[in-house]
């Protein structure tokens, strides 16, 4: 039996408990199960070109994809090069702190372009306020508070300002 406390889907991955739950200790290989360890890397880089459309990605070098096929195929890539692992130490809602291994193969890179996308396009108070929604609205998801008045307010005012 596993010493983990394990969460896996299409988008990523993640890893609590047993032997993470000393800071000190560096994860074991064992705990990766969608990224390519160090020495398994390939010594070139490989570049990809994402397309978004609106702000959404819809390409990958130049090939329109589904969103499912997209993030599929960005998953392979990145994993190749080890891309989209993180460990954190996690401030929890019940006062504790857990570290968290977390696999994000595509979404990170996916994260990264879409950044580099809003540093070319968006006005220096825009990127400013959206950083600090982003923060608030991401903390509302973490929390549970999916049905909240804040996260209601959050949402009905991004559509008015898309109205005008």
């Amino acid at each position: 039996m596993s010493p983990y406390s394990i969460d896996y889907n299409f988008l990523g991955h993640s890893t609590e408990a047993g032997p993470l739950e000393d800071p000190w200790t560096e994860p074991l290989e064992e705990v990766y199960l969608m990224t390519t360890a160090i020495a398994n890397m390939p010594n070139e880089p490989t570049y990809v070109e994402i397309g978004f459309e609106q702000g959404i990605p819809v390409s990958l070098d130049g090939e329109t994809l589904a969103p499912v096929a997209l993030v599929s195929k960005l998953n392979n890539l990145a994993d190749a090069h080890g891309v989209g692992r993180i460990d954190v130490i996690e401030n929890r809602l019940v006062v504790i702190k857990s570290r968290e291994i977390y696999e994000a193969p595509a979404l990170l890179p996916l994260i990264h372009a879409h950044r580099d996308l809003e540093s070319l396009t968006l006005t220096a108070d825009v990127t400013h306020y959206k950083r600090g929604i982003e923060e608030t609205y991401s903390q509302m998801v973490y929390s549970g508070l999916w049905y909240s008045p804040l996260k209601a307010s959050v949402i009905k005012s991004g559509r008015q300002g898309l109205k005008s």
